[in-house]
C-alpha cells in the first residue's frame, strides 16, 4: 500500500490500511528530508509536548521550565520513523487520512495574565513599548523569549487580559509561577485549549510505543468515540504496527 493509493478515496484508504495482508513490520529511518517543512514544524511541536508530558509526570517535573532537548529529539525521531514507514499497515491512516498530532495540552507557548490596566508597566507592554520599566517583567521577557501575543481590556473592571507567547517550547505551567507577586498581576496561568480531539500518547522504553488516536463525536465536550492505532519503534529502526483498538474508525472531518 502506498500513500497515493490510500488517499484516492476514503473507502479505499480505510480498507487498505485495515488490510490484514499489509506488512506489520518495516525498516524505517530517522532522516526527515522527505518530511514537508510544515509537517516538520508540527512534529517538533508534538515531540516537545510528548517530552513535557513525561517531564510533568516525574516528581517535581512541574518546576522545570526548559524541556530537555535530548528528550524532544527522541520523540521527534520516533514520529519521523513512523512517517517514513512506507507500506506499513495504518501508517497512511495516521499520517495522511487523519493527520493525527498531539492535542494541545499541556500548553507549550502561551501564558495568560490578568493585570491591572493602570499599572505603567502594563500600559507600556500592551502598547508594545519595551522595556516596560518593571525590571522583573523585563527580565522574564528577555530570559524566556516572551512577546505580546494579544491583549483584551475587561469592560467590567480596570484590568487587562494579556497573552504572552514564547518563541521556544516551554513548560508554561512552571513559568506562570515566576509572574506571581509582580505588582498589578491578579493571576497567571497557561493559556491552554479546552475540549478534546485527536492525540498521540507515548511510552518511552525499548521499543518506544506510540498510540495515535482520532477522537470524534462532540469533542468540545469530550469525544464520545476514539479510535486508536498502535505502533512500536525499535532501536534498530524497525517500525511495527501493533493493530487498532477502540471505537470504529470515523469519517475524516467527522466532528
Amino acid at each position: 500500500m502506498n500513500r497515493l493509493m490510500c488517499g484516492l478515496t476514503l473507502v479505499a484508504a480505510l480498507g487498505a490500511c485495515a488490510d490484514p495482508a499489509a506488512p506489520r513490520t518495516v525498516r524505517s529511518f530517522v532522516n526527515d528530508s522527505r518530511v514537508p517543512d510544515e509537517l516538520r514544524i508540527l512534529y517538533r511541536e508534538d515531540a516537545a509536548r510528548l517530552a513535557l508530558r513525561e517531564l510533568q509526570a516525574r516528581p517535581g517535573g512541574y518546576g522545570d521550565i526548559a524541556i530537555t532537548a535530548e528528550l524532544i529529539d527522541t520523540y521527534y525521531a520516533a514520529l519521523v520513523q513512523v512517517f517514513n514507514a512506507d507500506g506499513l499497515g495504518a501508517r497512511d491512516t495516521v499520517v495522511d487520512v487523519y493527520s493525527i498530532h498531539t492535542f494541545g495540552q499541556p500548553e507549550t507557548h502561551r501564558l495568560l495574565l490578568q493585570a491591572a490596566a493602570d499599572q505603567e508597566w502594563v500600559q507600556r507592554l500592551v502598547n508594545g513599548e519595551l522595556p516596560t520599566g518593571n525590571a522583573h517583567v523585563d527580565r522574564l521577557l528577555e530570559d524566556y523569549g516572551l512577546s505580546l501575543d494579544w491583549k483584551y481590556p475587561l469592560s467590567t473592571s480596570n484590568e487587562m487580559l494579556i497573552v504572552l507567547r514564547s518563541a521556544a517550547t516551554l513548560n508554561i505551567a512552571a513559568l506562570e509561577h515566576l509572574f506571581e507577586g509582580i505588582a498589578g498581576i491578579r493571576y497567571s496561568e497557561p493559556d491552554g485549549m479546552g475540549g478534546d480531539g485527536n492525540d498521540i500518547r507515548v511510552s518511552r522504553a525499548d521499543p518506544i510505543l506510540l498510540d495515535y488516536s482520532v477522537g470524534y463525536g462532540d469533542c468540545p465536550a469530550g469525544c464520545i468515540g476514539r479510535r486508536f492505532y498502535h505502533f512500536a519503534v525499535h532501536e534498530d529502526g524497525t517500525v511495527e504496527y501493533l493493530g487498532a483498538s477502540g471505537s470504529p474508525p470515523p469519517q475524516p472531518g467527522q466532528p
